[in-house]
């Protein structure tokens, strides 16, 4: 509720509209900044994840491994 009125009475109000099966409410969501549920910018953490795996060694630490195994 953002009408304005102090948050005991609209909790309030709330609960009696919810025991006197009034309560009504909207579930769509209008969020636009990044990382709120309507703009989670999985894209672009991908990339900085992808980014970042391929920083690490693999070959190296692969080759380092093979070398360990074959003695």
């Amino acid at each position: 509720m953002n009408d304005g009125i102090p948050f005991r009475d609209a909790y309030k109000k709330v609960g009696l509209d919810i025991e006197a099966g009034k309560f009504t409410y909207n579930t769509s969501v209008n969020h636009t900044h990044e990382g709120s549920i309507g703009n989670l910018c999985t894209a672009e953490i991908k990339k900085q994840m992808e980014k970042v795996v391929d920083s690490f060694p693999f070959e190296k630490v692969n080759t380092a491994l093979a070398a360990l195994i074959e003695y």
